[in-house]
């Protein structure tokens, strides 16, 4: 009762600030998208003999399932050279040190008709294994698991499993406008389980109102459900604008440790100047209980600006600079508490045929205090190279 007397205000209070997806992500490099906010198969009928109404919806609708795959192989150098053979621990996507690894490969279906709509994907790679650690079982191999329906005009319900209604960046490298995610994408929610009513205005104006099971979490620990919100706007073909929240349990921790309400903001714009550069910036911003609820709130806050020129028509070079500020850990924990870190990124990007992307980038952090491990000793700098191929099936 508690939770929800706090969660419900702050909800509204919450949408009443946004500036105006259903999950959208920044336009990707690539003329060929591959991922997921496009819905999946119908879903098969029961033994139930079915009405002359619901045959004759049936008969309307387009039973033609769409298949896609996307496979996306990187090599990774972390020239602080890591004993673990891995990056640092906030990062969950291209994650390996000096191997060759797969990333993200994912095989789906997904269909979308008059009145009904869903898709269905399943994963495997680096990223899901970093990602989902905390799924069980077979929970970390899927990617998207929902279906929806039409229930008036221009408004859907939408349940299961979904891809996040949070951030600029989503899993799958080829959609992104970088080749690696910014810390605050890797440390914010990636997917998240339950229900959604999204009212969709055309061209302009959409509407997300969702129930979720809590803070990129499947299978929930607790009884505490979450609430979020998402605006998108797009004044003209050239801008974007969005706006999501987050209220609710951030910690999928057993009733019993006691609850933290978490609230959290996400605001990102996009904007394509022309046909040779786009822009992007987003910022984040995360309150958390303390002690619940009797010692204040912990605070973070994460920003990017994306800046991207193509260079002719299959090439292009994309570069980022970023911040990360979580002084007491609530996200991103180091041995000096949190991180307090800013970073750069220069990247190229080639399309030798239409179903190919091949990316580089460099990328470095620099942190207030030494908490990059090199060795036996600790540093404030890390610096990576990676390379990436992806396959858009």
């Amino acid at each position: 009762m508690r939770f929800f007397t706090c969660l419900l205000p702050a909800a509204v209070l919450a949408a009443s600030v946004l500036p105006g997806r259903a999950c959208a992500q920044a336009a990707p490099p690539a003329p060929t998208a591959t991922t997921t906010t496009a819905p999946a198969a119908a879903p098969a009928t029961t033994g139930a003999a079915p009405t002359a109404a619901a045959a004759a919806d049936t008969a309307r609708e387009n039973l033609k399932p769409e298949f896609f795959g996307y496979v996306g192989v990187y090599y990774g150098y972390d020239f602080n050279n890591p004993a673990s053979l891995t990056r640092p621990g906030f990062i969950y996507s291209e994650n390996l040190h000096n191997q060759i690894a797969v990333n993200l490969a994912l095989l789906g279906a997904r269909y979308t008709g008059q009145r009904v709509r869903g898709t269905f994907a399943i994963q495997t790679g680096t990223y899901p294994d970093a990602n989902y650690a905390a799924e069980p079982g077979i929970f970390k191999n899927i990617y998207e698991a929902w279906g929806g329906v039409k229930v008036a005009g221009n408004l859907w319900l939408d349940a299961g499993i979904f891809i996040s209604h949070i951030g600029l960046e989503s899993p799958n490298s080829r959609d992104n406008l970088t080749l690696t995610r910014s810390i605050m994408a890797d440390n914010s929610p990636y997917y998240e389980a339950g229900a959604k009513l999204t009212y969709d205005k055309g061209k302009k104006w959409l509407f997300s109102a969702l129930v979720i099971n809590g803070w990129q979490v499947i299978r929930d620990r607790n009884q505490n459900e979450a609430v979020g919100t998402q605006v998108q706007f797009r004044p003209s073909p050239k801008w974007l604008l969005n706006s999501s929240t987050f209220v609710g349990e951030g910690r999928n921790v057993p009733d019993s440790v006691g609850i933290r309400l978490r609230y959290f903001h996400n605001f990102y714009v996009t904007y394509d100047p022309s046909k040779k550069w786009k822009i992007a910036a987003a910022f984040d911003a995360g309150w958390q209980e303390k002690l619940d609820g009797r010692g204040g709130y912990d605070k973070w806050q994460g920003g990017s600006l994306i800046v991207r020129r193509r260079l002719w028509e299959r090439a292009g070079l994309v570069g980022r600079a970023e911040f990360y500020h979580d002084p007491s850990g609530v996200l991103a924990p180091t041995r000096a508490g949190g991180l307090r870190t800013t970073g750069y990124s220069l990247g190229f990007d080639y399309l030798p045929v239409p179903r190919i992307i091949l990316r580089a980038e460099v990328k470095e952090f620099i942190d207030q205090n030494e908490v990059y491990q090199q060795g036996k000793s600790f540093k404030r700098t890390n610096g990576a190279a990676t390379l990436l191929m992806g396959l858009t099936l």
